[in-house]
């Protein structure tokens, strides 16, 4: 029986992707998917991914966007680069098209809350983005928390440098953590089951030349896998990672992985905010990701690509 899924990003390239990753996965059921000011303009990404699911004909799931702020924004330069997804040439096409969903996005906590109250299943809750969502969710529906079977997050970096380089930050913290570190700190407490895909893990994970020339090759005859190509062509010349792909996969696939419990706990103050660490006491228990078969997901992604 397939998963069923919400997915909470923030809207770049590597989010909207993974959101069409488990949208054409067999193994999940996508019930929502919900767009957060992080590393976008949530208005530009949403109309993008409407776009996305209109182009590839895609059904059931609901896409929302939250206009909250978060914490500490990311960066203005990559924020922008969602005004550039919302306008993609390969779009052009789509003007004598039905679009996925006509109506006004509804309130993102209402998406939420009503996927969980009205589901007969516990959900998944897949964030790749701040938490700030999730956070605010629980905030005021805590007794929703038993609808949730887990959470997986794309955060935190254990054994390894962090990624957010400003004169606030010593350089610890990994971005979707310290965007909003009360937000995940509270998330943390909540005491829902969580799997963590740490920078520890992505940072083995370039997104290499031999694998966009795979996924060249069938984007001649899958719309899909041209969607695909098109996106991780605007991040070319970057050092990219399959940050929140990888975190998909250990949704659909979890088997590609291998998972240690470790006690972590988050800074939510000073130079060292959103840093994530393992502690002894306090904090709480996470299965984080130690390991994935690489070339195992790299495949899995392909085919998954390959099905529309």
């Amino acid at each position: 029986m397939p998963k069923l899924v919400i997915h909470d990003n923030d809207g770049h390239v590597d989010d909207l992707l993974s959101s069409l990753l488990l949208w054409l996965s067999s193994n999940i059921d996508l019930q929502a998917i919900i767009i957060t000011n992080g590393d976008c303009y949530a208005d530009q990404s949403f109309a993008a991914l409407i776009k996305m699911a209109t182009y590839l004909d895609l059904e059931g799931a609901e896409i929302a966007y939250s206009e909250d702020p978060v914490a500490n924004p990311f960066p203005d330069n990559w924020r922008k680069e969602s005004y550039i997804l919302n306008e993609l040439p390969l779009f052009a096409e789509l003007s004598l098209k039905k679009p996925y969903q006509q109506a006004r996005s509804r309130k993102a906590e209402q998406v939420l809350v009503d996927c969980l109250t009205h589901s007969r299943q516990p959900l998944t809750i897949v964030s790749t983005g701040p938490l700030t969502n999730i956070n605010k969710l629980f905030e005021y529906n805590r007794h929703l928390k038993s609808k949730v079977e887990q959470l997986v997050i794309m955060g935190g970096a254990l054994h390894c440098s962090g990624n957010v380089e400003n004169k606030e930050s010593n350089g610890s913290a990994e971005w979707n953590i310290y965007a909003d570190s009360k937000a995940a700190k509270a998330v943390l407490d909540l005491g829902i089951p969580i799997k963590m895909i740490p920078l520890d893990i992505t940072n083995e994970l370039p997104v290499t030349k031999n694998f966009l020339e795979r996924l060249e090759i069938q984007s001649e005859t899958c719309r899909a896998s041209r969607l695909a190509l098109t996106l991780w062509s605007l991040v070319k010349g970057f050092d990219y990672y399959f940050w929140d792909t990888v975190t998909a996969a250990a949704v659909i696939s979890p088997d590609l992985f291998s998972f240690k419990d470790i006690r972590i706990d988050i800074s939510t103050h000073g130079p060292s905010q959103g840093k994530t660490s393992s502690v002894i006491f306090g904090g709480r228990k996470v299965k984080v990701a130690t390991s994935v078969n690489k070339s195992a997901f790299e495949d899995l992604v392909l085919t998954i690509l390959q099905g529309r």
